[in-house]
């Protein structure tokens, strides 16, 4: 009962607190090992079998080091989103109405945008190879539906509506005007065409190699990126925006004061959707 208690009384600002510290501790750690060799040789070769692919010990090294870079930008870039959580988290006006009518509009407005730069930002990463003297290149467009699976587009599509939802809800707890609705809409809708922009620019990025193997390579981590690209833009702005309307309901005391089991919502259907995107791993055969 002692533990039930305290979970009870956790709030929106201690979770927040937690989870900034044990993500700092993890990329502490990550970084302590991150030029362990083995340890991403083993993750090249494991990225292998899951994409079908063979992985010839000449290419062993230089995977490893384009996987090393993938994850070094992640630890970059993914942190900036807990920004904006820490600052509202601080600030003394949380249970001012006026503060969340002004304050959550605005972060709103900004969280598609902000959701596929973020996202795309976490792909650009140094070329893998540089081709040799010999070179291959794919002369065919890839479409951009063939990177995922139906059950993938599907929740792409989810991930937009939750955005909205989360959007809408919270604009209806402050009473927000039209014309914060109307402006939302325009950023959601320059948001769409960033990402579409972003993806071609990715999907159809020149692929050049000095021999087969290297652009079939090419092809995994060109779709890896674009698959990559999407789930962010698609799944960080509902998961920020319903963290913010929790805080707001906590702060305003529209429901009980310090319930945790919420919080907890968005890492298990980001888990779920982790999931269903296991199943595309092997589309860059398309190409």
């Amino acid at each position: 009962m002692t533990v039930f208690a305290v979970v009870a009384h956790a709030s929106t600002r201690t979770f927040a607190t937690e989870f900034i510290l044990v993500f700092i501790g993890v990329s502490v750690a990550s970084l302590l090992i991150v030029n362990r060799k083995k340890r991403w040789v083993a993750r090249a070769q494991r990225l292998a079998r899951q994409s079908g692919i063979d992985l010839p010990s000449r290419l062993e090294d230089r995977i490893a080091k384009r996987l090393r870079n993938e994850w070094l930008a992640f630890l970059v870039f993914y942190p900036l989103w807990f920004g904006p959580l820490l600052f509202i988290s601080s600030t003394g006006a949380l249970r001012d109405a006026t503060f969340w009518a002004t304050w959550f509009p605005r972060l709103a407005m900004l969280l598609s945008i902000f959701g596929v730069i973020i996202s795309f930002s976490t792909v650009i990463v140094a070329r893998w190879s540089i081709p040799g003297p010999t070179r291959l290149s794919h002369f065919p467009k890839v479409r951009l539906r063939e990177a995922f699976t139906p059950a993938e587009t599907y929740t792409l599509v989810a991930g937009i509506g939750a955005t909205g939802a989360v959007v809408a809800g919270g604009l209806s707890q402050v009473h927000s005007p039209i014309s914060w609705w109307l402006f939302e809409f325009g950023a959601f809708a320059l948001a769409g065409v960033l990402w579409w922009l972003m993806e071609l620019a990715v999907l159809h990025h020149p692929s050049t190699a000095s021999d087969a193997k290297e652009l079939q390579w090419d092809d995994v981590f060109r779709f890896r990126r674009v698959r990559s690209l999407a789930i962010g833009a698609a799944w960080t702005p509902p998961m920020l925006g319903f963290y913010l309307d929790l805080m707001m309901n906590q702060q305003l005391s529209h429901f009980q004061h310090g319930v945790l089991w919420p919080m907890y919502v968005p890492i298990v259907v980001l888990a779920g959707v982790i999931i269903i995107f296991r199943q595309g791993r092997q589309l860059w055969r398309l190409v």
